[in-house]
C-alpha cells in the first residue's frame, strides 16, 4: 500500500499577494479587491469616483469625481484582530452631524472577514474615542417608558441617547451597499455604557430601510494593539457616550459590603448603648431663677465617662430662658468646666396662619470627663425679650447624668461607612451628567 500525502489546509483567509489589483478605469490608480462578490459599491480611493465590480472583476464606472484622497487614522486594507479573528479595512466612510452650531465629525472602518462579515470600527473625531459595531441578527424592541425612549435586545435595556442627522463626506474602498457622498441618514443612538445600539433610518427606492447595529465601546491603545501600531492613540476628550463609567465598576460589591457593615454597625451599636449606665447623679426642677450651687458625685475617683446636662425652663412663651453652668471638680487639678444652654419658645400669627418655633429643653453631652466630686454652679437668666425680666411664674430645672450614649460616635461611625459608597456614586452622576450633557437631554438642549 502507497501512502499519499495529505493535502495541506485549506487557508481559509486571502493571500494579499495572489490578488491582483485592478485600475480605476477614470484615474488609473491601482485598486486591490478584498470583498470578493458582495461588493456592491468600490469607491476610488485617489480620485472618489464611483466603480461597479463586474462578474469578470473588472470595474465599471458608474461615476466620475475628482477629488483629493483624505488620511485617515487608519488606512484602507490594513489589517487587525478583534474578537480573536483576523479582519481587514476594506472601506472608510467619514461622516458628520451639525447640532447648536457645531460640527461633529468621525470615521468609519468597514471590517472585512471571508467566514465571518463585517464589522465597523468607529473614530469619533471631535473626541478620540472609538467604538467597534457588530450588524444585529434581527430587530432590537423599541417602546417608551415615563417619557424617555428606550431599546430593549437580549434582555438588556439601552436608553435613548440622541438623534440626529448624519451626512457622508467622504468614501473610499469597497462597500457591500450603495454609498457616495452626500448621502444622509437619520440616526437613533441609544446606551447602555460600554454598550450601545444605533438605529439608522436610510432612504431607499421601496421606502426607509433600518438598520441595527449594536456598539461596544474601545479604549484607543486596544485598537492600536489589535493593528500593531507604535506610538500612543490620541488621548480622548471627555465621556463618550459608550465611555464605561469607572466609578461604577465594582458597584455591587461595594453596596454588599455596605451592607455587611451596617449589619454590624448595628450590632455594635446596641451592644454599646446596652453597656452604658445611663444613670442620674443630679436632677432638680421647679427653681426659681436665682443663682444656684450644689456639690454632686458623677462616678467613683479615678476613672472617665460621659456626662449629659439637660436645661429646661417652663412655661415658655414667646419668652427665652439661658443658663450658665460650672462643673468645678474638687479632687484634680484640672480646670472647671463650663458651658451655656439656651431654650426659647416663639409663636404667633401671620397672614391667618399659625407658627411656632423653638424648645423649651436642650442638652449638651460631655465626653472624657473624669469622674469624681463636682461643685455645680448655675446661673440662670430669662426673659421675654432683649433686657426684660423674666415671667413671675417662669421656673427652671436641671439634670445630670453620667455614662450616656455618645450619639456622635454612634452616627459618625455610620457616616464613615456611607462614606464610601455615596462618594463613589457622587463621582459616577458627576461622569453621568458629562456624558448626557452632549445628549439631547442636557439642559441646554
Amino acid at each position: 500500500m502507497v501512502a499519499t500525502a495529505a493535502a495541506p489546509p485549506s487557508k481559509w483567509y486571502r493571500e494579499e499577494a495572489r490578488l491582483d489589483a485592478v485600475q480605476c478605469p477614470s484615474c488609473g490608480g491601482p485598486i486591490t479587491r478584498s470583498g470578493f462578490g458582495a461588493i456592491e459599491k468600490v469607491v476610488c480611493p485617489y480620485c472618489g469616483s464611483e466603480l461597479k465590480p463586474s462578474e469578470h472583476g473588472t470595474l465599471a464606472l458608474l461615476q466620475e469625481v475628482r477629488r483629493q484622497q483624505r488620511q485617515s487614522i487608519l488606512p484602507l486594507h490594513a489589517r487587525c484582530t478583534f474578537e480573536d479573528l483576523p479582519w481587514e479595512i476594506i472601506g472608510i466612510v467619514w461622516r458628520e452631524v451639525e447640532a447648536d452650531g457645531h460640527v461633529y465629525p468621525w470615521q468609519e472602518f468597514l471590517l472585512y472577514n471571508p467566514y465571518h462579515g463585517y464589522r465597523y470600527l468607529l473614530f469619533f473625531v471631535y473626541d478620540n474615542h472609538f467604538a467597534l459595531g457588530r450588524p444585529l441578527d434581527g430587530a432590537p424592541r423599541l417602546d417608551a417608558a415615563f417619557g424617555r425612549r428606550r431599546a430593549s435586545w437580549k434582555r438588556a435595556r439601552f436608553k435613548h441617547f440622541q438623534t440626529s442627522v448624519a451626512r457622508t463626506i467622504y468614501v473610499e474602498g469597497e462597500f457591500p451597499w450603495e454609498v457616495r457622498v452626500g448621502d444622509v441618514s437619520v440616526a437613533h443612538d441609544y446606551v447602555d455604557p460600554p454598550r450601545g445600539l444605533s438605529v439608522e433610518e436610510n432612504p431607499g427606492p421601496d421606502g426607509t430601510d433600518q438598520t441595527y447595529t449594536e456598539m461596544q465601546h474601545l479604549d484607543g491603545a486596544e485598537v492600536f494593539a489589535a493593528f500593531g501600531l507604535k506610538g500612543k492613540p490620541p488621548r480622548p476628550q471627555g465621556i463618550g457616550p459608550f465611555r464605561p463609567n469607572p466609578w461604577r465598576r465594582g458597584r455591587g460589591l461595594t453596596w454588599g459590603s455596605f451592607l455587611v457593615l451596617a449589619g454590624l454597625w448595628v450590632l455594635l451599636s446596641i451592644v454599646y448603648a446596652a453597656a452604658r449606665d445611663d444613670a442620674v447623679v443630679f436632677d432638680k426642677t421647679n427653681l426659681a431663677f436665682e443663682p444656684f450651687v450644689e456639690e454632686i458625685e458623677i462616678g467613683k475617683p479615678g476613672d472617665t465617662t460621659t456626662v449629659e446636662v439637660e436645661f429646661w425652663a417652663t412655661p415658655l412663651s414667646n419668652s427665652w430662658a439661658y443658663a450658665d453652668i460650672v462643673l468645678v471638680p474638687h479632687d484634680s487639678d484640672d480646670e472647671a468646666v463650663g458651658l451655656g444652654i439656651e431654650v426659647d419658645e416663639w409663636h404667633g400669627n401671620d397672614g391667618g396662619e399659625s407658627w411656632q418655633e423653638g424648645d423649651s429643653r436642650d442638652d449638651v453631652v460631655l465626653g472624657g470627663m473624669k469622674t469624681g466630686t463636682y461643685t455645680l454652679q448655675v446661673t440662670p437668666q430669662a426673659g421675654a425679650g432683649v433686657g426684660t425680666a423674666p415671667p413671675p411664674e417662669l421656673r427652671w430645672g436641671i439634670r445630670v447624668k453620667r455614662d450616656v450614649t455618645m450619639a456622635r460616635y454612634v452616627l459618625l461611625s455610620f457616616f464613615v461607612i456611607l462614606g464610601f459608597p455615596l462618594v463613589l456614586g457622587l463621582l459616577s452622576l458627576v461622569v453621568e451628567s458629562q456624558r448626557w450633557k452632549n445628549s439631547d437631554y442636557a439642559p441646554s438642549s
